[in-house]
């Protein structure tokens, strides 16, 4: 059944409480999982939503037989006990699903032709890490620790911070005492000067090439493993497009509705009280509520003209950084490759120019088969994502559009002939290509910057508290990869489960959350 007929085949809305109806701007995950559990709490509400689908950054194409997957590529909370496998389970994300567990979750090779296997199970992961590092072993050993301490790190799902009593955040804080000083110790420490303790350089290589940006707090590598260790995060098949669909069936099934290619403008006050948004065609809907679960910066600065600003709020998109933008290449390829890992981080004979300026020396790309759903038997998808500058892209796209596909173009033939090296043959079984630019994510999401994600991890950004609300203005919600640094699926999805919250709070309604 066509998803246009499952929104329309969906159950009569319950009677809203108190009159509320709540309108949430933007069905990507964030905004999906608060209609959801507002639903569930007897709360009306209808998800405005720019584009024709749902799922916002949580997105694949369809390219003939292939699958190109824009978002989903490891999951935390697949198994219980977790408090994101009951999140996922309370919105029916992955229930039936196939769920890939894999041991080893990054394969990199060295210049010189070394392996290293970088395993969920810690103590592998020690052993690896010391056959390259031997030197390092005190600190590997310390690293290890670490991770495991926090490994049992969970969300408070009860409440949000911001609605617990002082004897819940003590609670919540005895909880936590066993990781705090491990967080606090490693939080504003930047990657860079962690890695500079150790002695072997390709180790140094090897773990900042786990964490990625190098702008990133030495937190995010013993997080990483830490949540991998659980054997509780892995591929889901089907990928991002089962994953938000089921989640927006869940949705429609609990009564909620979506209005599609549906632009927000702005977002309409009266006494300092949010009342409804305009919409691109003119049209007013009010609301008694209004969750902006859209790009941070439209919200604050566009859809609200900066009016509800602070300092905190400032600073935050004055000084910290989003994700950088990406440039992801996707190829469907008439092949098998039985030996090429799941994901593959390997060095490139001479450096990769991205753009103007971005020059890469190494490129990560990940492989899939049947197995996920992504194609068909006896066929692989392979996609690669690549750093870039959004300006180059957004300026191309907007002022030469010759350029901008002559550049799409050569990116493209470029990565098929570092992998035709890498894996023999694969150039000329190739069927399909596809190339997202951080244009591309602008034009779909409206994404600031281009960025895939949100807030980066940074020393500068992680405990600095960002809020749902804004100053001074009333019957107002912010929800999404915004509000939580790091971003990802599952604080997208819990930061709707907050709001949700809050909203129950607002009324007056204890809130409850029911499973499919």
């Amino acid at each position: 059944m066509p998803f246009e007929e499952k929104i329309s085949a969906a159950p009569p809305l319950p009677q809203a409480v108190n009159g509320e109806k709540v309108i949430i701007i933007g069905a990507g995950i964030a905004g999906l999982a608060c209609g959801c559990y507002l639903q569930m709490n007897g709360i009306q509400a209808e998800i405005l939503e720019a584009s024709l689908l749902p799922g916002g950054l949580c997105t694949a194409w369809q390219r003939g037989p292939y699958v190109f997957d824009g978002c989903l590529r490891w999951l935390v909370g697949l198994k219980p006990p977790s408090a994101f496998h009951q999140v996922w389970t309370e919105l029916g994300a992955i229930a039936g699903r196939k769920i890939f567990v894999h041991d080893e979750f990054l394969r990199l090779e060295g210049v010189g032709g070394q392996t290293v296997v970088v395993h969920s199970d810690l103590d592998k992961l020690a052993r690896e890490l010391k056959r390259i590092g031997p030197e390092d072993a005190g600190l590997i050993d310390k690293l290890i620790r670490d991770a495991r301490r926090c490994a049992s790190l969970e969300p408070p799902l009860e409440n949000p911070l911001e609605l617990m009593t002082p004897f819940e955040k003590m609670k919540t804080g005895l909880r936590y005492l066993p990781m705090v000083p491990t967080i606090f110790r490693y939080k504003n420490l930047p990657i860079t000067a962690y890695l500079a303790r150790y002695q072997n350089k390709f180790l140094r290589e090897v773990l900042q090439l786990i964490v990625g940006n190098e702008n990133m707090s030495a937190l995010v590598l013993v997080m990483l493993l830490a949540f991998r260790t659980r054997d509780n995060t892995g591929f889901v098949a089907g990928g991002s497009w089962d994953f938000a669909m089921a989640i927006a069936d869940r949705y429609a099934r609990l009564g909620g509705t979506v209005r599609y290619k549906t632009r927000v403008t702005s977002v309409k006050v009266e006494n300092n009280r949010a009342s409804g948004v305009q919409c691109a065609g003119g049209t007013f809907i009010p609301a008694a509520t209004v969750v902006s679960c859209a790009d941070g910066h439209t919200t604050i600065f566009k859809m609200l003209e900066g009016r509800y600003v602070n300092k905190k709020i400032r600073y935050l998109y004055d000084h910290c950084q989003p994700f950088p933008a990406i440039i992801q290449v996707s190829l469907g390829i008439k092949k098998k490759f039985p030996d090429a890992p799941h994901t593959l981080n390997l060095p490139l004979p001479r450096p990769l120019r991205v753009d103007g300026e971005t020059q890469l020396n190494r490129m990560e790309v990940e492989t899939f088969g049947s197995e996920s759903g992504f194609c068909p038997k006896g066929t692989t998808v392979m996609t690669v994502r690549v750093q870039t500058r959004h300006e180059v892209w957004i300026g191309l796209k907007k002022n030469d559009l010759v350029r901008y596909r002559a550049e799409k173009k050569r990116v493209v033939q470029e990565i098929i002939t570092i992998l035709d090296r890498r894996f023999p043959g694969l150039a000329e079984h190739i069927e399909r290509t596809d190339i997202a630019t951080p244009a591309t994510f602008v034009r779909y999401t409206g994404n600031w910057q281009g960025s895939y994600e949100g807030w980066l991890p940074t020393p500068g950004i992680l405990g600095r508290p960002i809020p749902y609300t804004l100053p001074g203005l009333k019957n107002f919600y912010m929800a999404g990869h915004w509000v939580v640094a790091g971003g990802g699926l599952p604080s997208a999805a819990l930061a709707g489960r907050y709001a949700a919250q809050m909203i129950c709070a607002q009324i007056g309604k204890t809130f409850a959350a029911t499973t499919p």
